[in-house]
């Protein structure tokens, strides 16, 4: 590899072209699983390498670098490789990056699954918390 970042030895799911990140409670946000046990785990413990990463994805969808029910293609991989370093100093793989897109995707299924089953929630995305009306919250406060 020709750039800079190969030499630092320092990890969404999609809606098109939108990168949706959630903090599920009870899940683990700050790794991302590597199949090969000779390779560093990624960690996430910054929540800014989150938001650079997926900043990063809607670009390259953007840009066009996205196969159809697939993640990136690999132009778009390798773009974003680049880019990611470039930003964080974190010279992550792309097979690490591939495992963090796929723990955010798996986790915003989950968002989605829960929304479902509670009509009338959102995300408020400056606090990151559940967003719902005061109706919402009465009904649930008189259930328990």
């Amino acid at each position: 590899m020709g750039h800079a970042c190969a030499a630092v030895g320092h990890a969404c799911a999609t809606d098109e072209s939108v990168i949706w990140y959630i903090s599920v409670p009870g899940m683990d946000n700050n790794t991302t699983s590597n199949s090969e046990a000779n390779k560093a785990r990624a960690l996430w413990g910054d929540p800014s390498w989150t938001t650079t990463f997926c900043n990063l994805c809607v670009e390259e969808i953007e840009a066009g670098n996205k196969r159809i029910f697939t993640a990136l293609s690999a132009k778009g991989w390798s773009n974003l490789v680049i880019k990611f370093c470039d930003e964080t100093g974190l010279n992550y793989e792309k097979d690490q990056l591939k495992n963090r897109w796929d723990v955010l995707k798996a986790e915003w299924r989950a968002w989605e699954k829960l929304k479902g089953l509670h009509t009338n929630l959102g995300w408020d995305v400056v606090k990151g918390t559940t967003d719902a009306s005061d109706d919402w919250w009465n009904m649930k406060l008189k259930v328990s």
